[in-house]
């Protein structure tokens, strides 16, 4: 709906900017969105002499308006300011009444920042200082939407009223997003006193130096260190695990939704981790999607065709179950090579005495593979086709790969779709008559969504690929088998590039297969086709 307020803020930018080369017109709707924020924080680094007006509150911007002078209450008989103005204009677009763009910052306007303030969990001052600015002219909001979590806001209030002095100020919606989740990690490393100011919370990490430090302050019931267990705490409300109560104690209760969390996320056990206690390990999970990359594990997955030797490798090494690929290659050009599962290597797998799961993905590593007409059919019938033929015994999970930054709308769109199609041809007999089951690989909420509709069995979640926005602040999906957390070489020799996954148990992948021969890429192709026409 059109505002009156955010349409004169439109106004007064476009007669006042309008000339400046560096100005984009600003369309007077009366509405606030994406572009006129932009359009505010173009007007800004016009303003203050920024050298890049690209109307993106980035780094550079941030400090600048860290540099300026706060302003007080004024009188209505002083000098117009062309920087209260522009709050003035923020204020309309964030839903305060401002009074007026007068620039003149008098009652009405100082009331709209105290109540600024106090959505974003700030001191009420009713001073225009930097945590002012950088607040209303960012993408965020500070009131809950419709749809919102009202605990979720209570957290993002504590984190502004705690850390924003290191983190900047964040969103106070109660929606969760990236940089929600990216916050603890800031917050993380103010108190550990790694950092006193991030002006990108999109390059923390929880690397060595963090790791190192966290090492000497485990969480457990009635330690003192009242910082890290509210952040503790929050990331516990963000995962699901019942904890309402954000005070600075490690009481009992946060013990068993630790105990629950380690459950839950395939922690209890591991060499570092001690049932109902956060040390770095259950640390790094509660606080990114891959977690401790360093940690053990009974699972792997590969697109390395493996030998006998290679397989009797992993067995030593610990390893239990084996990904493979049911059809493809990997590479390009002269470095392509197939990554397929044979007969042979088959029996290298479970002779070694492992498992092997069958993944499929001849594409899916971006959104237009999946726009394709009768891409899921076509998958899906391929992937039953190689199967049979390679001997997996009935009701093996088979899982296809959703492998790209896959947002909301196009799950919705795309993805739901594609595993639709994928049912429909497991569901008849003629495509699938030993009743293979459906999994899913992706990211945490993408795997959510399709297991939600009915049309997953199991996930593989790739949560080593941390900046997939599905993965970091969602839970992970409770049908979850299989965790994908690092990649590197594994030895001893022959070397070869490895996955760690982590395993639940859920599915224990085909320990006999029963080959009972071999299919060429046409000939697989060719019945695929066929079907799929008919």
């Amino acid at each position: 709906m059109a505002d009156s307020f955010v349409l004169e803020a439109q106004k007064y930018l476009n007669g006042t900017y309008g000339h400046n080369s560096n100005w984009v017109h600003l369309d007077e709707n009366g509405m606030t969105g994406g572009l006129m924020m932009e359009g505010l924080v173009r007007a800004f680094q016009i303003e203050h002499g920024v050298p890049s007006v690209t109307g993106y509150l980035g780094p550079y911007t941030v400090n600048v308006m860290r540099s300026l002078n706060d302003i007080e209450k004024m009188d209505p008989s002083d000098e117009p300011s062309n920087d209260v103005k522009l709050i003035q204009c923020a204020l309309f677009c964030k839903g305060y009444h401002a009074g007026g763009i007068t620039g003149i910052y008098y009652t009405n306007g100082v009331n709209a920042v105290k109540q600024y303030q106090e959505d974003a969990g700030l001191k009420t001052s009713g001073v225009i200082d930097w945590k002012v600015w950088q607040g209303l002219f960012s993408m965020g909001w500070f009131q809950l939407v419709p749809g919102g979590d009202p605990t979720l806001r209570v957290i993002q209030r504590s984190i502004n009223a705690d850390w924003s002095s290191v983190i900047g100020v964040q969103p106070c919606e109660g929606v969760m997003s990236r940089n929600t989740a990216l916050s603890l990690i800031g917050c993380l490393q103010g108190a550990l006193n790694l950092q006193t100011w991030i002006p990108d919370l999109t390059s923390v990490v929880f690397g060595p130096a963090t790791q190192s430090a966290f090492s000497q302050h485990p969480l457990y019931e009635g330690c003192s260190e009242p910082a890290l267990v509210k952040i503790a705490k929050y990331a516990l409300y963000f995962y699901g695990f019942g904890q309402t109560e954000f005070s600075s104690t490690f009481t009992s209760g946060t013990r068993l939704n630790v105990v629950n969390f380690q459950k839950e996320y395939g922690l209890t056990g591991l060499d570092g981790v001690v049932s109902g206690q956060i040390h770095l390990t259950t640390m790094m999970s509660l606080l990114t999607s891959r977690g401790n990359p360093n940690r053990s594990c009974r699972g792997g997955d590969t697109s390395q065709i493996l030998s006998r030797q290679m397989c009797d490798n992993l067995k030593a090494a610990g390893y239990n179950v084996i990904g493979r690929y049911l059809t493809g290659t990997v590479g390009v050009g002269a470095a392509e090579r197939p990554k397929y599962l044979t007969p042979e290597e088959i029996g290298n797998i479970q002779d070694a005495g492992l498992s092997v799961f069958p993944i499929y993905q001849n594409g899916g590593y971006y959104a237009d593979y999946f726009k394709i007409s009768g891409r899921g059919s076509y998958d899906a019938v391929t992937a039953l086709r190689t199967a049979a033929v390679l001997g997996f015994p009935e009701e093996t999970v088979i899982y296809f790969a959703v492998d790209f930054d896959c947002m909301s709308y196009q799950t919705e769109s795309l993805i739901i779709p594609y595993f639709r199609q994928i049912a429909n041809a497991f569901r008849q007999a003629a495509f699938n008559p030993k009743n293979y089951k459906i999994g899913i690989y992706g990211p945490r909420e993408v795997c959510r969504q399709i297991s939600a509709e009915g049309l997953a069995e199991y996930s593989f979640v790739t949560d080593m690929s941390t900046g997939f926005s599905g993965n970091l602040g969602f839970p992970i999906p409770s049908n979850w088998a299989f965790d994908q957390f690092d990649e590197f070489t594994f030895g001893p020799s022959p070397a070869f590039p490895l996955d760690k996954v982590a395993v639940s148990g859920r599915d224990g992948g085909a320990r006999k297969n029963d080959v009972g021969g071999s299919v060429t890429t046409a000939e697989m192709l060719q019945e695929a086709r066929s079907k799929f026409t008919r």
